[in-house]
């Protein structure tokens, strides 16, 4: 889809579609009422077996030997969940909301044959581009919700260096490159490790004061209805394990600040975590996963059937994965998408299709929002 098309939507009058929206849609303006929603990007691929490992799957060890992304035993997978699926262990302060069923969890999730191009898959996900300042069906949402009054809250755009140079920097500290993207003046691997270290830091504060404005932002009468945010940290080709336990408690640390912060308005919003692709299944030389094809999807919120993990897993063995590398996608994420849309947003199927019109045709899954 290009541009010009996204550019004559936004010229067709979306707030007119709100009226013809069936369900909620005429009383979504209504006091307290009004249906919330953060989406949180989780940029750059997130694997799907580290974030919620099968520990049940009989093949789990065998594609990922011990539990290496959890740098621990072999039998210590996190919190389990389930007889299948447990959370990674940075992950457990989201247990909570699992257990009031606030947290809802769809494994091998993504966008069949999208292929492995950040660009091209993000485009596909958000049906715009986000980094160009188009924001996709979350800012058509937006506009929908607020009959054209209210644009897409967005916090400002980290100052973070490229996941890739600081692969980079993890597998070679003695290159120039590594003294570049993280200002050292000296390239060891104690110097790398330390000034990762501190990055991590600055960026969980960072996601966590954002999580909490967009919160305020979203409790205002007037104010927005749909928030995004992004969390980069998830492209984890070298040295998967430490780097992605700190990104994943980024996450959770910064979605309880929301919910602390969303208290008024918790029973009417939803928490929608999605990633453009997952990772492969085995681990690569540098011990990190490389691009694959499905992921791990998260729905949270007061507005959320959740307590649950929903969704059909495909299974690890051999002739179960997808190009022999990647586990394969069972649940179209854009049909989640299509969920909210209806379910929690009460949008028509024409808002719908003018919304996300990549996601028009694909059934919006029913069950996930309360109703």
């Amino acid at each position: 889809m290009q541009l010009t098309r996204r550019t004559a939507l936004q010229g067709l009058g979306l707030a007119s579609l709100f009226a013809t929206s069936a369900g909620r849609a005429s009383a979504v303006f209504a006091g307290d009422s009004h249906p919330r929603l953060l989406v949180v990007h989780l940029r750059g691929g997130l694997d799907a077996l580290a974030a919620l490992p099968p520990h049940g799957d009989p093949d789990f060890r065998r594609v990922r030997g011990t539990a290496r992304e959890l740098d621990t035993s072999d039998d210590a997978f996190g919190l389990k969940l389930d007889p299948l699926f447990a959370l990674h262990p940075a992950l457990e302060p989201l247990a909570r909301f699992y257990s009031a069923g606030e947290l809802l969890i769809l494994p091998a999730t993504g966008i069949p044959d999208i292929g492995k191009s950040h660009d091209a898959a993000q485009r596909v996900l958000f049906d715009g581009d986000v980094d160009g300042g188009d924001f996709g069906w979350p800012g058509r949402a937006a506009s929908v919700l607020s009959q054209g009054r209210q644009t897409i809250w967005r916090a400002a755009p980290a100052d973070l260096s490229n996941d890739v140079l600081f692969d980079l920097a993890l597998a070679n500290p003695g290159l120039d490159i590594a003294r570049l993207c993280l200002g050292a003046a000296s390239g060891s691997a104690e110097t790398v490790q330390t000034l990762l270290a501190r990055r991590q830091a600055l960026s969980a504060a960072s996601f966590a004061a954002a999580a909490t404005s967009a919160a305020q932002a979203l409790s205002r009468p007037d104010g927005p209805r749909v928030a995004l945010l992004q969390l980069d940290g998830v492209d984890t080709h070298v040295a998967q394990g430490a780097r992605l336990s700190a990104t994943l408690g980024t996450l959770a640390r910064g979605v309880v600040a929301f919910s602390e912060a969303a208290a008024a308005i918790w029973r009417q919003t939803v928490v929608l975590g999605i990633t453009e692709f997952g990772r492969s299944v085995h681990f690569n030389e540098q011990g990190g996963t490389d691009h694959g094809s499905a992921s791990v999807a998260f729905l949270m919120g007061g507005a959320v059937a959740g307590g649950r993990i929903a969704g059909r897993w495909p299974g690890l063995a051999a002739d179960q994965l997808h190009a022999e590398t990647d586990l394969a996608v069972t649940t179209d994420v854009r049909s989640i998408v299509n969920a909210v849309l209806k379910d929690h947003f009460g949008f028509s199927s024409q808002a719908m299709a003018m919304v996300a019109p990549n996601a028009s045709g694909l059934p919006a899954i029913s069950g996930l929002c309360r109703t």
